[in-house]
């Protein structure tokens, strides 16, 4: 607890496992598991592919640390904080004792409302929506993080996901934001954007010579 380590990021339930799936959610994650390998037409393309959206929850919520580029740039403003991700510089923008959209209104990232508890930021995130399902969560889906400074280079992160559709019971993870020395570089994702009119040229011409 509080940034000891330890092997997972889970830090309840006590065991370090993410509670068992509902029957319901395991058919999502199933369905957004074969619709990520889909490369049968530019609709069916996932959103990472096409340098829309970091894959694996880099940008949240919850926050997630993935294979690579996890680096975050932090703005504070008295109405808002904005955090930059690094993967395919996704951009959250946290609006400080707000009030959510209208349940109707969906973003990919969420709805994220902030407010200070003394020294520790906590943000309330809904309205997700169907194409960014965490680890086949419903579009109910309820993070609450929190962001504490610890001390001069890091900001202890903690995140508790709730989705009753999902989740057999609530869970929270937490891991440090360890500060790191200079600009976060661009990202310049492109590959399934450039590439998609050969992609789709390609193909018609396999198709055009009878090679399906």
């Amino acid at each position: 607890m509080d940034g000891l380590k330890r092997t997972s990021l889970i830090i309840d339930p006590p065991d370090g496992k993410i509670p068992p799936l509902t029957d319901a959610a395991s058919q999502r994650t199933s369905g957004a598991l074969r619709a990520f390998t889909r490369y049968d037409s530019v609709k069916d393309r996932p959103l990472s592919e096409r340098c829309i959206i970091g894959f694996g929850s880099t940008s949240g919520p919850p926050m997630l640390p993935v294979l690579y580029n996890n680096n975050y740039e932090i703005v504070q403003t008295p109405n808002a904080v904005m955090i930059l991700i690094e993967m395919v510089h996704d951009i959250r923008v946290i609006r400080i004792n707000g009030t959510h959209q209208p349940a109707d209104i969906r973003q990919l990232l969420g709805d994220s409302i902030g407010r200070w508890e003394g020294d520790t930021l906590v943000v309330d995130t809904t309205n997700l929506t169907s194409k960014t399902r965490f680890r086949g969560s419903s579009e109910n889906l309820h993070v609450i993080e929190r962001f504490r400074r610890v001390d001069a280079h890091t900001i202890l992160y903690r995140a508790t996901v709730d989705d009753p559709a999902a989740f057999t019971k609530p869970w929270t993870l937490e891991y440090p934001f360890l500060a790191t020395a200079g600009p976060v570089y661009e990202y310049a994702c492109h590959e399934g954007n450039y590439a998609m009119p050969d992609i789709l040229g390609g193909a018609r011409k396999l198709e055009t010579d009878g090679r399906q």
